[in-house]
């Protein structure tokens, strides 16, 4: 069974090589997005022939920084009829900083049983043997990882790629720590911009409604991989305000489709 990767948007867990823009000039609108899942593309070789589940994607500030939240339940029809099933609560925290991140993972499956980790990844740690800092995890509290000091985290990420779109930028590259195990944790990515599509979903979106959004494809490859070929990659359909209408992962041989059914806008902290 493949991983999924929506919590690289951490939906984001999305997430190129600017400075972290300040709170006040963000354009991440704070919200709790719900999606339907379904099987999308899918190739004759394929071993999974239906997907279906949902997903509740929150994202808000705090007084210091960003937290998401992602609970998802995906179930997976294999060829004979086999079904398994995936629940997962993927939560992080992110440092206006730019320096911090640390997350929890809580996922039990039907093929894996379950499973509960977490992390903490600083950067600009002067004696990181040269990097710009490291990651440990509570799974292997021996497997830290050295962060390169292109090291992006995923709201900064998602705020490079929403200033790229915006000044008609449309190729990028970064690496990106997500928050997973080791192996997965640290991702290089490219990311291709497309044209701004005029569309109106106020049904939906309500007054998180920015007539519109570009396509957003990111693909996701192992720092050591020397394959053209990614691991995943992800498709976006995103305001300016960084609200996600549909997302589709696709791991090659198939693909997942999300699609926004209810969307509810976040308050502000009052900080002092």
């Amino acid at each position: 069974m493949v991983p999924i990767a929506v919590a690289a948007f951490g939906l984001v867990t999305i997430t190129a090589t600017a400075p972290v823009m300040a709170t006040s000039a963000s354009s991440v609108a704070a919200h709790r997005a719900f999606y339907d899942m379904e099987l999308g593309d899918r190739m004759p070789n394929a071993t999974i022939v239906n997907v279906k589940g949902r997903s509740a994607y929150v994202i808000e500030r705090d007084c210091e920084g960003w937290r998401s939240i992602e609970d998802y339940v995906l179930e997976f029809v294999g060829e004979g009829g086999s079904n398994e099933r995936v629940l997962s609560h993927f939560e992080s925290w992110e440092a206006d900083s730019g320096d911090k991140y640390s997350f929890d993972i809580s996922e039990n499956s039907s093929f894996m049983g379950r499973k509960e980790f977490g992390g903490f990844a600083q950067r600009g740690i002067a004696d990181a043997g040269g990097d710009a800092g490291i990651a440990a995890f509570s799974i292997e509290p021996d497997a830290e990882i050295a962060l390169p000091a292109e090291t992006h985290f995923p709201i900064q990420h998602l705020e490079e790629i929403l200033t790229a779109a915006e000044t008609g930028q449309t190729i990028l590259a970064a690496t990106l720590f997500t928050g997973a195990e080791p192996d997965d944790a640290l991702m290089k990515t490219n990311t291709v911009v497309g044209v701004w599509q005029e569309t109106d979903d106020g049904a939906i979106l309500g007054t998180l409604d920015e007539a519109g959004y570009w396509p957003v494809r990111i693909a996701y490859f192992k720092p050591s991989s020397q394959s053209a070929e990614p691991e995943y990659e992800i498709n976006f359909a995103m305001q300016r305000n960084g609200i996600v209408r549909s997302y589709e992962i696709d791991y090659g041989d198939f693909s997942i489709k999300a699609d926004l059914r209810k969307i509810e806008a976040v308050d502000a902290p009052v900080c002092s």
